[in-house]
Order: structure tokens, then sequence, then C-alpha cells
């Protein structure tokens, strides 16, 4: 084995969420590299929950990149912000993560750095920052030819759904967790995938579907936390069936081990449990600790299916979130001027011309095939064959880029719009043509 090779292979198990694994595996080495053996370690160390160990190892890891190898210096702040925010630490999170930004030289620093800096604004419950944040991430890992930045693509899917869900948009929400699963591997990408989707489809009311999807993430989570973490999500799921009293002992139980952020779900739901058994008191002191715990996206993200709970609470004077009103998908495509799109809203950065030529002409014209739509959004030849599969990648492409796998819906090279996402474009106003080169001569046509 190479000096560095030991590094690679415990990489691998933290990636694994094999952190037992990856401790006794570098423990059983000499230390070759003192920053990696130093940084594995505090990773693997916090993630067993053995915090006042792991610190010292970061801070050195921390210590040696800022005076032996400050091009690290990235790698080793971000692990340290992680660490910190999972400790609820999160000024000092939130100032190692844009260190980490601003030192950062790989792309895999930059994409990780973004996803971390999106996830902790969304969590913190500031969505409009988490949106710029997750969405630049999300650019960068479908640009990029780099297996490692690459990767990262699942995760910044699985975050997006997190977002539409706490935006009210549950059906892009839904759609965006099930393309992350169909891409996702056996891995920690697979398993915050699965969970994703199981949380989306509990609190969209679907509990049978929610828990075949959980069983599947607590198959292939890790061990430690990550293993608690799964189980405790699984418990909240069957809280309300017959298994409703193993359930309960189990949140009980899983709820200190976990991460403040997915154990406060379960006192959450403990909490509305004891409400409805008329401890109301003991439901309000909860609600109070909650509020006192700060962590406004758990608080957010429950609001569907704690509507006693928090009824209960504002009734007392607290100050708790109300759901965001339900959403349908909608994209609105502009054609005039520079071409660009909306999605629920939000601008759609990274959206191609193509794409959105598409979905424009299947909006004023119809369904078309895919000769059809070639015909007339591209200048090629009758009859030649790259124009069907431009087309056909062009959509795919869109379809990647919004995170859903319905916008338009193929059967035998026929396309069309799915009618349960609501289309609009600005050819639909009067105005003057847009620029024709940027999209084909039809755009000049439909807009006479």
């Amino acid at each position: 084995m190479s000096d560095f090779q030991q590094y690679l292979d415990a990489h691998a198990l933290l990636l694994g969420g094999r952190y037992q694994a990856a401790l006794d595996f570098l423990d059983a080495r000499p230390v070759v590299e003192e920053l990696n053996h130093a940084r594995q370690r505090a990773y693997a160390l916090h993630s067993l929950r053995r915090t006042g160990e792991a610190y010292p190892e970061i801070e050195r890891a921390a210590h040696l990149a800022e005076t032996l190898y400050p091009r690290q210096r990235s790698a080793v702040y971000i692990d340290w912000a992680v660490m910190l925010m999972r400790d609820q630490r999160f000024d000092e999170g939130f100032r190692l993560y844009h260190q980490a930004l601003a030192h950062a030289i790989l792309p895999e620093e930059r994409v990780t750095t973004l996803y971390n800096l999106g996830w902790t604004y969304l969590r913190r419950g500031h969505l409009d920052h988490a949106l710029d944040a997750l969405q630049e991430g999300y650019a960068l890992t479908r640009a990029s030819r780099i297996e490692t930045v690459r990767w990262r693509t699942h995760n910044f899917r699985c975050a997006l759904a997190l977002h539409a869900r706490a935006s009210g948009q549950f059906d892009l929400a839904l759609q965006r967790a099930r393309q992350a699963t169909r891409l996702a591997g056996d891995d920690r990408a697979g398993t915050y995938a699965w969970n994703v989707l199981a949380t989306t489809l509990r609190l969209a009311g679907q509990d049978a579907a929610a828990r075949a999807a959980q069983e599947r993430a607590l198959s292939l989570a890790g061990d430690g936390a990550a293993r608690d973490t799964e189980a405790l999500y699984l418990a909240l799921i069957d809280l309300g069936g017959p298994n409703a009293a193993v359930a309960r002992d189990a949140l009980q139980r899983l709820a200190p081990l976990t991460a403040p952020y997915d154990g406060w779900r379960a006192r959450l739901h403990l909490a509305q449990d004891h409400l409805r058994a008329g401890e109301g008191e003991v439901a309000l002191a909860v609600l109070h600790a909650a509020l006192d715990a700060n962590e406004p996206y758990v608080l957010l993200d429950e609001a569907p299916v704690l509507g006693d709970l928090y009824a209960h609470g504002r009734a007392a004077g607290l100050i708790l979130p109300t759901p965001a009103a339900r959403q349908p998908c909608t994209l609105h495509v502009t054609s005039r001027g520079e071409p660009g799109a909306r999605l629920c809203g939000a601008p759609l950065p990274g959206a191609r011309p193509l794409g959105l030529a598409v979905v424009a002409y299947l909006r004023r014209e119809g369904p078309a095939t895919l000769d059809t739509l070639a015909a007339a959004l591209l200048d090629l030849r009758a009859g030649d064959r790259r124009g069907p599969a431009r087309i056909r990648a062009a959509i795919s492409d869109l379809h990647d880029l919004t995170g859903s796998d319905t916008l338009t819906v193929t059967r035998r090279r026929t396309v069309t719009l799915d009618p349960d996402w609501v289309i609009t474009t600005d050819l639909d106003d009067p105005g003057p043509a847009p620029f024709s080169d940027l999209y084909g001569a039809w755009v000049t046509d439909l807009a006479r």
C-alpha cells in the first residue's frame, strides 16, 4: 500500500458511513501524512459522537493546513464547519464556510462549500439565500466532468427537494426526490435521497409509500449516528400506525442519540402525542424547548402534520410557523430578449435555449413529434438524424435541471407537456418579435 492509499481507503469508508471501520483502519496504520490522518480521524470521531476527541484533531489539522499546507485549508475548514453546524455552533460554522469558499482552489472544494452553505441557510430558515447557493453549486456539478464533483449532484438534488418542500411546492419536491433516488447509488447519497423521499411522502400523508422508502434508507445507512437517524425517521412514520407504542419508545430512545435537527422532529411528534393524551402542559413545555433550540427549518417542515400542537402553542402565545401554501409545479419561459425561465416563481439559472424552445413550442402549438420539433427549432436539413437526438438531449437536460421527469412526456416519439404542470410563456402577450437567432425562425412567426 502506498503512503497515500490508506487515506483514500479511509475516505471510501467515511463516504459509506462506516465511521467506526474508518477509525479502526486509521488507528491500525502508521501516520504517514499528519494532516489527512488528523482530518479523517476528526470526522470519524465526530460522526461517532466522540466530540471531545474530534475537535482537538480537527484543530490540529487546521493548524497544519494554515502553516504547512495552505492549499488544503478549504477542505479542512469545510470538515470543521460541518462539525460545528452539527453541534449548533452556527456563527462559527458560517464563518468557516465562508473562509472555505474564499480559499477554495479545487472544484470539489467549491461545490462542497456551496452545498454546505445552502443546506445551512436552509436549516436556519433563510430560503432565498439557500436557493442561491444550491443553484450555483448544482450548476457547477452538472457542468463538471470530474467524478468527485459530479457525485455531489445527488446531494444538490436532495437539498433542492427540501427547499421546494419548505416552500409549499410538494409536487416538485416529490419529483426531485424520486429523480434523486433513481440516479443515486447505494452510498450516503442514496441514503439521503430515500430519506428525503420518505419524509416528503410522510408530510404529504402517504404513509405506506413513505415507510417503503424509509426502509430503503435504513438498509443503506452506515453505523453510529447514521443508522440511528434513519431508524428515527422510520419510527416517525410508524407513530401514526398500528405499531405506535413501539414507535413512541423508539423515538424516546433515539432522539438523544441523533443530531439536534433530527432529534427535535421526534420530540415535536411526541409532544403532539402528549397533547392528544390530555397532557397539554407537557406538550407546551416541549414547544418552548423547541423554540429555544433554534431549529427553524424543522419547525417549518413539520408544520403540515403538527396542526393540533401548533394551534395549542399559538393559543398560549407562542409564535410558530404556518405551512407554506401548496403550490403546483409552474414554469414560465421568456422568449423575447434573452431566453430564460422561472421555476415556481424563482429564476432557473442554466436553462439552455433549445430546451426552453421545446417547451414554448409545445405550449403554443400543442403535442409534436421529435421530427417536427427538430424541423421547427433547428437549422438542419430535413431528415437529418441529428435533429431528433438533439431535441431529446435538450428535453433530458431540462428535466435534469428542474429535477422533474414529468415536465414533458414522450411516447412513440411524440412529445407533450404534462397537464399537471402550469406552463406559461411571454409569447402569450403582445410585444415585439424575440431574437430569432437564439430560438429559431419559428419564434418570429409565432410572435406576429
